[in-house]
């Protein structure tokens, strides 16, 4: 599936793709290096490894043009590990079709190594050169590496080209990370596997590149190092067994697949699933998960060990992951098989202290439906049943749903902060505070994302509203009720979700506060 026209598609898969350690704007200047006005030149007086420190930090083109500064620097580039990224090459992406491939040429045949990292993420004629650069990278140690396959799509103007990736790429066993986009992944069937193959790889990404399972797991058992996994786009595997005695982070980000299978890794923390609806999510072996979503209840099977979740399951211990902190949902609200479905499989979380939820509400239920709501409703009155059973009778479902479901032993006991995406302000989700509000005994901070504002709205009414939920009875002693607009700008990315300095991913701070209510001890 393409969710964009080529141009746009690639802007996005650049926005997943590593930042570049070297920044264009970094500059040497030959007054710099010969002295103002007669001064002496310190710069050429330095140590040679200070001053390979700083070339390593330059521009491409000015890591090359301080052969030309003085004398004593010309020997400096060439024992300089190259850094090379081709977006530095040229002002403007305009010219890199007609010139870019022969000046990498040069500088990947010119530069003895080794290579620390090469990016090519802008050249439109990579297969003119790419076997002999395969041969290079591979004898000259490159460590991060980044290879764009840009070629305009055929007339269809859909999708990657079929270029195979030359299989020498395979033997770069220096890599620490490789991210490969619009490529087809080359068949390991007849390559060596096992943990010599690279031995060091610590992050790869496949985008949009044609992958088979078996190719996928070849790359898995070959990286006993690798922590962070990434597959974006429609092209990669359809069906993922993650293995991995390292693997800390993965990925799947706009893709559709048919099988995840989390089989053996112990060291997982986050498995994050974005815009990526597959059949069938196992579970069988993540001791450390910590975070884990957007699951799409009712979207496909969900099985954790032997168990298969369903509306009648009964959670046991071996179908829990006590492990998992922070939880992310997408269910639609208005279906009481999905809000029970829910609600049991909050069941096998014990633990969770943080949960987001994304409000799916079908059309007929909302525009001005949660207008009249919001203007009309008290959570403390009798009469609100006969209002939701004229609105709508499936949603009235799952608000008697709500009112009669017994305690759930991660909201009593665990559940510090609840974030629901997508509010509309619909009469299930309000019956859902509702239910959060009376039983999460350490409940600190809901936070309610508007979908959108329409000015019919009153201001007034929605804060007089949600100023009633903070009403006891409450179960926690002390909570802050926000209610925040719409985000200006999608601010959830690959690079934050795998961010594991970042202890919530889901979390976005982008829309405007609206209101702030505070109920205190």
């Amino acid at each position: 599936m393409y969710w964009f026209h080529h141009h746009e598609r690639h802007e996005q898969i650049l926005a997943c793709l590593p930042s570049h350690a070297v920044v264009k704007r970094a500059t040497l200047s030959g007054a710099a290096v010969r002295g103002l006005h007669g001064q002496e030149d310190r710069l050429s007086a330095l140590p040679d490894d200070l001053r390979r420190k700083i070339v390593s930090r330059l521009p491409i083109k000015d890591a090359v043009r301080t052969t030309a500064l003085a004398h004593g620097w010309r020997r400096i580039w060439h024992s300089t590990p190259l850094s090379l990224y081709d977006a530095h090459l040229l002002p403007s992406r305009a010219t890199v079709r007609a010139v870019n491939a022969g000046i990498i040429d040069s500088v990947l045949t010119g530069h003895p190594g080794p290579f620390i990292a090469v990016y090519l993420e802008n050249c439109f004629s990579l297969e003119t050169g790419l076997a002999k650069w395969s041969s290079l990278l591979a004898e000259r140690g490159v460590q991060d590496l980044v290879l764009v396959n840009l070629h305009p799509p055929e007339s269809t103007g859909r999708g990657p080209s079929s270029m195979c990736l030359p299989a020498d790429i395979l033997r770069c066993a220096n890599l620490r990370r490789l991210y490969l986009c619009f490529w087809e992944f080359p068949d390991t069937s007849n390559l060596p596997e096992g943990a010599g193959v690279f031995p060091y790889l610590e992050e790869l990404g496949i985008i949009d590149t044609r992958m088979q399972g078996s190719d996928l797991n070849h790359m898995l058992a070959s990286s006993p190092e690798l922590k962070k996994l990434a597959l974006i786009g429609g092209e990669s595997p359809k069906q993922a067994h993650l293995r991995g005695q390292s693997l800390q982070c993965v990925l799947f980000w706009l893709s559709v697949r048919s099988k995840i299978v989390v089989v053996d890794a112990p060291r997982l923390e986050r498995l994050i699933m974005w815009y990526a609806w597959p059949e069938e999510v196992r579970i069988h072996s993540a001791t450390g998960l910590k975070v884990l979503g957007y699951f799409n209840l009712g979207a496909g099977k969900i099985q954790i060990g032997e168990t298969v979740m369903k509306v009648d399951t009964e959670v046991s211990p071996s179908s829990m992951i006590p492990s998992v902190k922070i939880l992310a949902l997408k269910v639609d609200l208005s279906g009481i098989t999905k809000v029970q479905m829910m609600a049991n499989f909050l069941r096998c979380f014990p633990n969770i202290e943080t949960l987001h939820v994304e409000c799916d509400v079908p059309n007929e239920l909302t525009g001005n439906n949660h207008v009249e709501f919001f203007l009309n409703f008290n959570p403390l009155a009798n009469n609100n049943v006969e209002f939701f059973e004229n609105l709508h009778p499936i949603a009235n479902n799952g608000v008697e749903f709500f009112e009669n479901l017994n305690p759930i032993e991660c909201v009593q006991s665990q559940l510090k902060k609840v974030v629901l995406h997508k509010f509309r302000g619909h009469q299930t989700e309000m019956a859902l505070l509702r239910f959060l509000s009376q039983t999460a005994n350490q409940m600190q901070q809901l936070t309610l994302v508007m979908l959108h504002l329409p000015d019919e709205i009153s201001e007034g009414a929605i804060k007089g509203q949600l100023a009633d939920l903070l009403t006891p009875p409450w179960a926690s002693e002390a909570c802050t009720l926000l209610l925040l607009g719409p985000a200006k700008k999608l601010a959830w990315t690959c690079h934050r979700a795998s961010d594991l300095s970042i202890h919530d991913p889901f979390l976005s701070n982008d829309g405007q506060e609206l209101f702030c209510f505070v109920k205190e001890i």
